[in-house]
């Protein structure tokens, strides 16, 4: 199947006081149409940062200092910002993790999803008032003629979120970026979020690209899953492969961190320390410090990719060669 998104080898770069500094090191995946991949680690790992890369949102002092994003064969990295624009909202849109920092606090929520359809599609304004109604229905909001006409304070958190998800798949887009959409939202409103976005995608047959520190909430939403540390992508494979044989000790530390209901035991697994920060990256194996089987070799060098399959890990030592647990 043909790739909607093709990242290879990005890097992208913070220019500070402190000198260049890496956020995106070297990172290459791919994504076909109508399918999930699933970005986790920790805050500070580069989740988000990778996103605003692959839309064109990266800014001094950051920018993109090496590699490709192709999207339908396009590389987006090669665009300027005004062709960026015919893409953004368009073919490649985005949901936000806080909505009331997206949305517009003085406009009414209808009008925002109308001038979004109005940017990008050559129809009137009555024609986009009325699709910008039918879609406040498709995200399950069923009093859509009262919401039309409200602002983003008058809603809930869920109503907010689901507005932001009508604004970025109001123009049926290619590919979908969500940077941790559920994160503010309760248990119950995040699992009406997540059935939304997966109804939704199975009806556009968009690509979806879904960001999160949850593994949980990942395990639920991917068909292939990437695991972020550091700016480093440290696993990549399927779903399945990740859940049932992780290779990297990252991945294996996130998952037995998962509280799960079928478990007895009384405290769950932590993982030492924290992330980095920018200008402490270790010159070895960016998770060494952290992790229980580093050896010298880890601390002094950078692990190349091991593959086994489609399943990639950046580690001397992957699980299924120590026998750990």
């Amino acid at each position: 199947m043909e790739s909607v998104l093709s990242v290879k080898n990005l890097c992208v770069t913070l220019y500070t006081e402190q000198g260049a500094l890496p956020v995106i090191d070297n990172v290459s995946f791919s994504l076909s149409e109508g399918k999930t991949l699933g970005i986790v680690g920790e805050s500070g790992c580069g989740k988000s940062m990778l996103a605003s890369a692959i839309i064109g949102l990266v800014s001094r002092p950051g920018k993109i200092t090496g590699g490709s994003i192709l999207f339908d064969g396009e590389d987006l990295t090669r665009l300027t910002q005004k062709q960026l624009r015919t893409y953004r909202g368009s073919r490649i849109s985005m949901i936000f993790q806080e909505p009331m920092t997206s949305l517009n606090p003085l406009m009414a929520c209808g009008t925002q999803i109308a001038e979004c359809l109005r940017a990008h599609k050559k129809i009137t304004k009555k024609q986009a008032e009325e699709a910008a109604l039918n879609m406040i229905q498709s995200v399950g909001i069923h009093d859509a003629q009262t919401v039309f006409r409200q602002l983003p304070v008058q809603l809930s958190g869920g109503m907010r979120q689901r507005i932001m998800i009508a604004i970025a798949l109001v123009c049926k887009p290619r590919l979908l970026l969500c940077d941790e959409p559920t994160t503010a939202l309760d248990v119950t409103v995040q699992a009406q979020i997540l059935k939304l976005i997966r109804k939704l995608q199975k009806e556009t047959g968009a690509a979806v690209v879904f960001i999160s520190h949850d593994m949980g909430v990942i395990s639920e939403m991917s068909d292939s899953v990437a695991v972020m540390y550091a700016g480093k992508l440290v696993e990549y494979g399927s779903a399945e492969e990740i859940f049932t044989n992780p290779l990297h000790p990252y991945t294996k530390a996130l998952q037995q961190a998962i509280p799960r209901a079928d478990s007895d035991i009384a405290q769950l697994e932590t993982i030492p320390g924290t992330v980095p920060l920018l200008h402490q990256i270790p010159s070895g194996c960016v998770f060494a410090p952290r992790c229980r089987f580093a050896t010298e070799r880890c601390k002094a060098n950078r692990p190349d990719e091991i593959v086994s399959g489609r399943h990639t890990a950046a580690c001397f030592y992957p699980l299924n060669t120590h026998g750990a647990q």
